[in-house]
């Protein structure tokens, strides 16, 4: 017999969180994009950094279209990113940061279809990165080699209880992938990846670069991912790698 506290994948609650800060120039289609959704429970939190680009009026506008709007100062992505768990009230949680899109009105209900009701559970999708052309590029999960994107990840609000909130440091800028590895390496949590292509991506994002790049690598080596010659080699020769490629692109 099921039991009646908890929702059919089709009706399960789901909370979407956008974060932003000065994101005037993105946080339109964002909105645009959550709440054009056909899913039929969506619990919509926006948390604003106390922008000063006039992106607080822009969210203001969408009024209670929005559930819960907050515009404070925060101590980073993860600190408003926690703030918004708190917040929450869906059963499940996806974040959708400011500048990024859903790939399409479904996206969200093929996620849902995926899930297991009663399961602590992940489940990764597919997404698109749209680099500075506007090209887009499919890119198809595989959590076991570290390959997923958060904005295309649905996953049970209660594992924050048992696992924490995400990590807020200064510097620190991949604290969902080590939520993610930890939920990945839990004998009691489920996971599955599906081939719906759950958002649009941005890759000129906060978590670009060298410094994302190598604590990925230190958190692969830390869950027994990565061996420690490979980490040390990535920590030594990357810098230059990447200080080339930054001077290859001033002379295009």
């Amino acid at each position: 017999m099921s039991d009646p506290h908890i929702s059919p994948p089709s009706e399960a609650k789901i909370t979407v969180v956008t974060v932003v800060f000065n994101g005037a120039g993105g946080i339109a289609r964002t909105i645009e994009s959550t709440l054009s959704q056909d899913h039929p429970q969506v619990q919509y939190i926006v948390i604003d950094g106390n922008s000063s680009d006039g992106t607080r009026d822009i969210v203001a506008s969408y009024g209670s279209a929005i559930d819960v709007f907050v515009s404070e100062p925060d101590r980073g992505i993860y600190d408003a990113m926690n703030k918004a768990i708190e917040l929450a009230s869906g059963e499940f949680v996806l974040f959708m940061n400011c500048g990024d899109t859903f790939a399409g009105t479904g996206s969200l209900s093929a996620a849902a279809r995926a899930l297991v009701p009663g399961t602590p559970q992940v489940v990764f999708g597919a997404w698109q990165r749209k680099d500075a052309g506007g090209r887009l590029t499919l890119c198809c999960p595989s959590p076991a080699g570290g390959l997923f994107n958060h904005q295309s990840v649905l996953y049970s609000r209660a594992l924050h209880n048992r696992f924490g909130s995400y990590v807020s440091a200064r510097g620190f800028t991949t604290a969902d992938y080590l939520f993610f590895m930890t939920l990945l390496a839990s004998d009691s949590v489920t996971w599955r990846c599906i081939d719906e292509t759950i958002a649009v991506i941005d890759v000129g994002g906060i978590s670009a670069g060298l410094q994302t790049f190598s604590q990925k690598h230190a958190i692969n080596y830390l869950f027994g991912r990565s061996s420690r010659l490979r980490l040390v080699l990535v920590l030594a020769l990357h810098p230059p790698y990447f200080a080339l490629k930054r001077v290859l692109r001033r002379l295009r």
